[in-house]
């Protein structure tokens, strides 16, 4: 009976020795994270392709759903590296890109006048037009 008590505490050992040899390891091997960290974050690097108010809709779309973002931004570096698509990229094209992805990015939109060297909101120029009629 003692021998079958000694055998067991030896197999409790080496299971415990093999266990610890691969917490080891796991602690020694860098985590998926800092991988990336070297790599530029693709939503960045697409900020510099697209037009006027891109950034902000890949900043709405990014707080909708930001894994989906970043793997539509790295796929639209790679069409155009590869030449298939033409840059700057429209906000307008994005938008559609994504709203198509079911993806709803809600963006303020806005309608400007331009008169006498002067841009405004519209709900300000009518404002004024009506004051001054």
């Amino acid at each position: 009976m003692e021998d079958e008590d000694i055998t067991l505490k030896l197999l409790k050992l080496r299971k415990l020795r093999m266990r610890m040899a691969q917490m080891a390891k796991v602690r020694e091997a860098p985590e998926p994270e800092e991988k990336h960290a070297a790599e530029p974050d693709p939503v960045e690097e697409l900020k510099k392709h697209i037009s006027e108010r891109g950034d902000e809709v890949l900043n709405v779309a990014s707080s909708e759903n930001p894994e989906l973002v970043k793997r539509v931004s790295a796929a639209l570096l790679k069409a155009i590296a590869a030449g298939r698509l033409e840059t700057p990229i429209d906000a307008g094209d994005l938008l559609t890109l994504f709203r198509r992805l079911g993806l709803k990015v809600p963006v303020e939109s806005r309608v400007m006048v331009h008169r006498k060297g002067e841009t405004k909101d519209l709900r300000k120029a009518l404002e004024e037009n009506w004051r001054g009629a």
